[in-house]
């Protein structure tokens, strides 16, 4: 055990407070580069550190957040990665000498990783990883990946970590007042999903005061086995003059704080707003004696738990957990031609109809030959996160596919399947641990499949051995002890329900059955799979991958396990005597896509069915609709209603940014239609984001859906000063400015190039948003407020309209 968390499981730390505030009171600009000054000015830093250690903080956070290759290139400093992140371990080192803790700071990359963005999960890992390194070879204690608001995203870096260094983790994400991240992820789902990649410590930091952050750290501390810690900001900024002050004074932070002790937190520290008098405040505050902390439950209980980016999904006592089968095309021709031809219309259909008959997690295998199965199983992957809310079970005998899907998986998976061939213990397993996996594992080895439940057990106990030695939880192993067709013979059948009871009981495992193999060349299958299914619960089964769809399919045992094996046995018989051939594998239905009314279009991109928009779009066209007809009657109203849902908090900005995909798919193909100089502009916007701030993120969003609204947008970036603005405006004559800024600090720039707009004379409204920006600013400096990205293009629209 490191000594961090040794320290940690004796009393509670103190962590420091803000970085970049502390650094702009000493002279630093934003638009200098914060990280750079560990190189430029290292005793500015060293000083701000000095600081922190002498109001008592335990841990010193090194001056890191943006210290990663896609942020510095901003600044023309991504080959100083390396550089830059030992130099701020060392001085944190210094500063905090031998007793203290250095806390390798690790913050976003800043751009948004794929589908919803352009950044890859291997690229964003490798700039995490390349970071991470750096910070190890300085000297950190621990690491902390933070102010995260995309589970992927923290996932990519979590893995990261935990694949080049020893350090322990502390993963932290950033929750608005609903206890969401702006993706839809609550607190259950991070613990579901970051503490089986091994993070040590489950956090939350920035977003809210300390009052917000109680509610998100009780709801960590319900469900984590491992420590909680909580860095609030010190309330919300409020503008004096020019500048964003926090008003939360140090003695009122610090209550909170013991508010935070008394819940069960085990780090306190601080983040925007916080100074070394907020952290004394803490430190004055905390119990720093003995106390008894939180272990883990025991291993073998019923808790394993699955998650999507949004819910999460408990095996419970009593309740086996569903896992639905329809997403495979083996014996389905139709389905494996779409596979071929990239589309993807039957699956999203079978997960929508699986979702809707309460399956507990959805099956995805994607295996066509001649093609990459790779390239089909990330695809899927992200189609059917888009349709569904429930988490996933990867399944392929190809480890590459394998990885593909647990990449683009951002929740918690069951990994679908490891056997106990030597070839698959060394490849698979790993993979399992890597990506904070469940696993199911086939009873059956280089000899083939066993005759007996005791053969069964014997291979699915060296699997387990071999999870287990890899550091996979026996909670997290599902053993398949493999059901044969009983068109074969029942004996077999009796033989894998008896491995049952066996394998519970003797490696303290769960088990699951894929229960659709009893009835495989069977000519009624759906009563077969019933009474099988109702049969193995009788002998302990967890779990089953069934057709959750199949009205006949009885979840509940129906009588003695007596009564339904004799019940089993003469359906057998009588099947047998049938004669008839046996049943196929239900085809996917294809539904036609025809085009009854512009609502159609509207649904599609509600749904963020970029391919059936296309489609639609398409028939549209081709029935000679006019184009402009197309898009106010069909794709905008369709956005529209996306918007309102984002403003309800029903849509998060996944949906939001899919739907846009869909819209804009749309939109280039009415725009080919239209006459030259035919195309109707909703208005033109100038956009950028202001002096100082290299934050883009929020005004790339901004500029998606103002040009699927049908504006035409000049964008001049990031970073941009007032002049620029200024003289963009004399020369573009747009209907509307609209800035984005990210920072108090940079907040106030918005007011100076309201100001130049004033003494230029041009009567241009102004529209302003950002995390940090409030109504109350807006109004003052006589600008329209935007709450996010959606509601800048509806007040975009009242303006022009008014004007």
């Amino acid at each position: 055990m490191s000594r961090f968390l040794a320290e940690l499981n004796k009393r509670l730390l103190v962590m420091d407070g803000a970085m970049g505030t502390q650094l702009m009171e000493r002279g630093i600009r934003p638009e200098d580069c914060f990280d750079a000054v560990n190189l430029k000015r290292p005793e500015i830093v060293l000083e701000v550190h000095r600081a922190y250690i002498k109001a008592g903080a335990d841990i010193i956070e090194t001056n890191t957040f943006g210290a990663n290759r896609q942020k510095l290139a901003d600044y023309q400093l991504e080959k100083k990665v390396k550089e830059i992140n030992v130099a701020a371990a060392q001085l944190a080192r210094q500063a905090a000498g031998t007793p203290g803790f250095v806390c390798g700071s690790i913050g976003p990359l800043g751009k948004m990783l794929e589908p919803l963005g352009e950044v890859t999960f291997d690229q964003a890992y490798e700039a995490f990883a390349e970071q991470a390194k750096a910070l190890a070879e300085g000297g950190a204690d621990v690491v902390s990946v933070e102010t995260i608001s995309d589970l992927q995203e923290m996932r990519a870096a979590v893995i990261a970590v935990k694949t080049v260094t020893k350090l322990p983790v502390i993963a932290s994400l950033t929750y608005d007042a609903g206890e969401k991240t702006v993706y839809g992820t609550i607190p259950e789902v991070a613990v579901a999903v970051l503490e089986p990649l091994g993070i040590d410590v489950i956090a939350a930091n920035c977003s809210t005061g300390p009052e917000g952050m109680i509610k998100v750290a009780k709801r960590l501390l319900s469900v984590a086995d491992i420590p909680v810690m909580v860095m609030p900001n010190a309330g919300i900024p409020e503008l004096v003059g020019n500048q964003a002050i926090y008003k939360m004074t140090p003695e009122k932070f610090g209550k909170f704080a013991k508010q935070f002790a008394d819940l069960g937190v085990r780090i306190v520290g601080g983040c925007c707003g916080t100074n070394p008098e907020h952290i004394k405040a803490i430190k004055s505050q905390l119990k720093t004696s003995n106390i008894q902390i939180k272990t883990k439950g025991n291993i073998q209980g019923p808790n394993t738990r699955f998650a999507s980016r949004t819910k999460v999904v408990e095996l419970t006592a009593g309740k086996p957990l569903l896992v639905g089968e329809r997403i495979n095309p083996t014996g389905r021709p139709v389905f494996q031609e779409e596979i071929r031809a990239g589309k993807t219309r039957i699956m999203r259909q079978e997960a929508e109809d699986q979702s809707k008959a309460k399956a507990d997690l959805l099956d995805v295998n994607v295996s066509v030959p001649d093609t990459s199965e790779s390239d089909n199983m990330a695809k899927a992957v992200r189609t059917i996160q888009s349709v569904s809310p429930l988490p996933l079970s990867v399944d392929s005998p190809n480890r590459f596919a394998l990885e593909a899907g647990l990449k683009q998986c951002c929740g918690r998976a069951l990994l679908n399947s490891v056997n106990g061939k030597r070839e698959s213990l060394e490849s698979v397993l790993p993979l399992a641990k890597k990506y904070g996996a469940a696993i199911i594992a086939l009873a059956l080895d280089e000899k083939g499949l066993p005759h007996t439940a005791d053969e069964r057990v014997r291979i699915a106990e060296r699997i387990v051995l071999s999870a287990v030695e890899k550091g996979i939880n026996r909670a997290d192993i599902f053993v398949d002890c493999l059901v044969m067709t009983a068109g074969v013979g029942i004996h077999a059948c009796l033989e894998t329900l008896k491995a049952i009871p066996l394998v519970k009981e003797q490696l303290g495992v769960k088990t699951i059955l894929g229960i659709s193999n009893v009835s495989h060349g069977m000519p009624e299958r759906a009563k077969l799979n019933s009474l099988y299914l109702q049969l193995a619960l009788t002998y302990g089964l967890d779990a089953a991958i069934v057709d959750v769809t199949d009205k006949k399919l009885r979840v509940t045992s129906n009588g003695s396990r007596e009564g339904l094996l004799e019940a089993f046995k003469a359906e057998v018989d009588r099947q047998r005597r049938l004669g008839k051939p046996g049943e196929k594998k239900r085809e996917a239905v294809v539904k036609n896509i025809r085009l009854s009314s512009y609502q159609d279009i509207r649904r599609a991109v509600i749904n963020g069915d970029a391919e059936l928009v296309g489609e639609l779009v398409n028939q549209a066209l081709a029935k000679k609709l006019k184009p402009q007809k197309v898009i106010d009657q069909g794709l905008i109203p369709g956005m529209e209603t996306v918007g309102k849902k984002f403003s309800k908090k029903e849509f998060f900005l996944p949906q939001v940014i899919e739907a846009a995909e869909a819209m804009r798919r749309g939109f280039e193909l009415c725009k080919e239609k239209l006459p030259k100089g035919k195309s109707k502009s909703a208005g033109k916007v100038l956009l950028a984001t202001v002096k100082g701030d290299i934050h883009d993120i929020g005004k790339n969003i901004v500029k998606m859906l103002l040009e699927n609204h049908g504006f035409v947008v000049v964008d001049l970036g990031k970073d941009v000063p007032p002049e620029t603005i200024i003289a963009a405006a004399k020369k573009e004559r747009p209907n509307v400015i609209a800035l984005s800024a990210l920072l108090t600090t940079t907040m106030v720039e918005m007011g100076i190039v309201k100001e130049e707009l004033d003494k230029a004379g041009l009567k241009i409204p102004l529209l302003v948003g950002g995390a940090v920006v409030t109504k109350g600013y807006a109004d003052r400096i006589g600008a329209v407020y935007s709450l996010d990205a959606v509601g800048a293009v509806a007040l975009a629209k009242r303006i022009i309209k008014v004007i």
